[in-house]
């Protein structure tokens, strides 16, 4: 299994992720008006859009990519979601607010294809109150692995904000 992890900016509380060829495709305009079928993450060929506590500041995230299902972690995070993703690429990137910084993920295992994505969110109603913006309140971790195409499903939703973005989406 291979991982990144680092100290991420957001703003707007939302992080992509893309392949450069997808990047910038996706009218996210429906992703805001709620049609974001786990409420906590949204896909799209080659783009993924992620939802953060934190409106503006610095988040901790991690991505692992792996050739199997590593198995959710229902204990260390509050609110889990699942979707299908289909990679136009075999290599992604962590994308900051309009692209202002970009950050190479470990490459797609089975290159382009079909592919889960599991979010784990721990931390977002802290981080929704939090005025520390350097402080690192909440942390995310994006499992990615090959896997034939199925529908969302949500595993976990204990935090406030999972549920206001799952349940009122």
């Amino acid at each position: 299994m291979a991982e990144f992890r680092a100290r991420i900016g957001v703003h707007y509380g939302f992080l992509e992720v893309a392949d450069d060829q997808s990047w910038g495709r996706t009218d996210w305009a429906d992703v805001f008006f709620g049609r974001r079928p786990t409420g906590l993450i949204a896909t799209s060929p080659g783009e993924v859009f992620l939802v953060t506590g934190r409106h503006t500041g610095t988040v901790g995230f991690t991505v692992s990519v792996g050739d199997g299902d590593p198995g959710p972690d229902l204990e260390g995070f509050e609110d889990v979601v699942e979707v299908p993703f289909e990679a136009s690429l075999p290599e992604l990137m962590l994308i900051q607010w309009a692209g202002e910084k970009t950050h190479a993920l470990p490459r797609l295992s089975a290159g382009p294809g079909s592919y889960r994505m599991r979010y784990h969110c721990r931390g977002m109603d802290e981080a929704r109150s939090s005025r520390d913006y350097h402080e690192v309140v909440d942390e995310y971790l994006l499992q990615i692995w090959p896997a034939p195409t199925g529908s969302p499903a949500t595993l976990k939703v204990t935090s406030r904000e999972g549920h206001r973005h799952i349940f009122e989406s």
